[in-house]
């Protein structure tokens, strides 16, 4: 017998490399069908939009909170001038225009507040 694999030590070997392919295209599949229908019926733009950060060109940055009976600090990064807390309520809380950032932050104050608009360091 030569040194090369023999027919039936390379048809395991290649049941494994099958199943392995097919557990990883599952997956891309799966994670592609999350996101496709947004894609197929959203403009470009709005393909991003969704619940916290979101920067659109063309328009303000913004937070989207998406629960629905919470309010929520957020922490506001502005290019050039710095961090502040901001408390925003169920929906779209339009940013400065020179946000980079906003992110919810459960370490300030617990993480809820009790008036959208109220602002803290």
């Amino acid at each position: 017998m030569s040194n090369d694999m023999s027919f039936a030590t390379r048809r395991p070997r290649r049941r494994r490399l099958g199943a392995l392919a097919g557990v990883v295209l599952a997956g891309a599949l799966t994670c592609a069908g999350v996101t496709a229908p947004a894609r197929a019926s959203a403009p470009a733009a709005v393909q991003l939009a969704g619940c916290g950060w979101n920067n659109p060109s063309g328009e303000h940055p913004y937070y989207e909170h998406c629960a629905t009976n919470t309010n929520v600090w957020i922490q506001v990064t502005r290019w050039a001038r710095g961090k502040y807390h901001r408390c925003v309520g169920p929906g779209r809380t339009v940013l400065d225009f020179d946000a980079t950032g906003a992110w919810y932050d459960s370490t300030y104050q617990g993480g809820l507040c009790a008036h959208p608009g109220d602002t803290g360091p």
